[in-house]
């Protein structure tokens, strides 16, 4: 007799990881080609006599088109004592460049030193060649030798600079399909050797199956949170909403903080506060669950995984209701919605996401180690402030970046600003997007270890 349940399975089971494998393929491709992506100028450079004015790059994007002050990227590098040194990337705003010029600040008798300038965009590579910009630098204000592979500079006048004439950049040679696969292949074995289908299919099959109890439990705690006061759930809007007006009094008013970019500061600024609200407000009630919901904890048939679940819902009401808000101030402004702007969607999930692997760990521990709820207070108050809600991440040197861009919530929040304000699409950063789910998912394997060696003597201490 044909097992046809056992074929079923079995299909779909092979459809599915048919399915992984081309999502996995489709990301690990584009966070190869990520590498190739964008216009960049590595610089090896030091100058020593420079006082005055920024070091900056003027580009044309047409061959016949001269130099304009409106083609140009800053290159924010401190100067001490008259000394400046420039070994990174220098990222460029436009896609292509056909000519460049380099403005070494604005002092006379200053002295230069140019070793590499290699020019990248999404076309391919070109290693300038400095003895052809040496001999035609374009510029009376400089004098320039070339010796060794070295370009040497020396300032006369007010105005100094170099010009790159020709930029014929040399199509990549990569294989980044083959590593894709190779890649894709790697982690969907990983994923069928160490992850069972099976019992994830069962817990959202079981979550789906429970949704009714989810949601009503969800429900009755929003109500029952602020059932003592008069107003009652009203304070769960007044609270954030006043918290906003004085961070936008205090920066906006107090320290005339100017916009960011061109967007008003209060635009900027909500479009990071509020996912941020959501969070700490879903992580702290979801970390206490058990021990408010001891009376269920303890009754034998309960499913207790799901009561993280119902506080993060509890807070997403609340939520909801502050991105209509939000769209309404930025209605306001004359900014409309848009198809990014669904993206919100999908970075509210992210969020869901990692509250939830991050209450699995904190929830049981909590229930042994009370102290963990004071801890979290100051991981919360300390986060905010880490995380670029009331300051530009643009401000700290480059090099540094990478270590707050390690925070999962940056993410998040600067996902909220790309789908409102800049019009970015979620996989436009893939190697950013990667490392979140990666954090997920690992702190997620740790969540589900913790819960279930701690959850036999959930009762007993309760």
């Amino acid at each position: 007799m044909i097992n046809i349940k056992g074929i079923l399975f079995y299909t779909v089971k092979t459809i599915c990881y048919i399915l992984l494998f081309l999502i996995t393929f489709s990301l690990c491709l584009n966070f190869f080609d990520s590498f190739y992506k964008g216009c960049k100028l590595y610089a090896d450079m030091e100058a020593t006599g420079v006082y005055e004015g920024p070091v900056q790059v003027y580009y044309t994007l047409d061959n016949n088109v001269e130099f304009t002050g409106d083609l140009f990227d800053n290159v924010n590098i401190p100067i001490k004592d008259g000394r400046l040194s420039i070994k990174e990337k220098i990222k460029l705003t436009p896609l292509s460049v056909h000519k460049l010029r380099l403005d070494p600040g604005n002092s006379e008798s200053a002295h230069i030193v140019i070793r590499k300038l290699t020019y990248q965009d999404d076309r391919g590579y070109c290693n300038i060649d400095l003895n052809a910009m040496g001999q035609n630098p374009n510029n009376h204000d400089v004098k320039t030798s070339y010796e060794n592979g070295v370009l040497d500079i020396v300032t006369t006048g007010k105005d100094p600079y170099i010009v790159a004439e020709e930029i014929n950049v040399t199509p990549f040679k990569n294989h980044n399909d083959i590593w894709a696969g190779i890649s894709a292949i790697v982690i969907v074995f990983l994923i069928y050797r160490y992850v069972r289908l099976k019992s994830v299919y069962s817990m959202a099959l079981d979550l789906w199956q429970n949704r009714t109890l989810i949601l009503s439990l969800a429900k009755n705690d929003f109500k029952t949170k602020y059932s003592g006061s008069y107003f009652g759930a009203v304070w769960a809007f007044v609270q954030p909403v006043c918290t906003i007006l004085v961070f936008w009094f205090v920066f906006q008013v107090g320290f005339r903080s100017t916009d960011v970019g061109n967007v008003p500061f209060i635009i900027w600024f909500i479009a990071g506060i509020i996912p941020w609200f959501f969070f700490s407000d879903a992580w702290s009630s979801a970390s206490n669950c058990l021990i408010e919901y001891s009376f269920l904890v303890k009754k034998v048939v309960f499913k207790v995984h799901i009561l993280p679940l119902v506080k993060i819902i509890s807070n997403l009401f609340v939520h909801i209701f502050f991105v209509c808000f939000m769209l309404f101030i930025y209605f306001i402004y004359g900014l409309r919605p848009n198809i990014y702007t669904l993206q919100i969607l999908y970075y509210s999930f992210c969020t869901i996401v990692l509250v939830i692997s991050l209450s699995l760990i904190t929830a049981p521990l909590m229930v042994f180690f009370k102290d963990l709820g004071q801890m979290m207070n100051i991981i919360l108050q300390f986060g905010m402030w880490l995380t670029p809600i009331l300051w530009n991440i643009d401000i700290i040197p480059a090099n540094l970046r990478g270590i707050f861009k390690l925070n999962p919530m940056y993410y998040v929040v600067q996902g909220y600003r790309d789908s409102l304000i800049y019009n970015v699409v979620f996989y436009n950063n893939i190697k950013q997007t990667l490392y979140f789910w990666i954090v997920v998912f690992a702190l997620m394997l740790i969540g589900c270890i913790i819960f279930g060696k701690l959850r036999p003597h959930f009762a007993d201490v309760l």
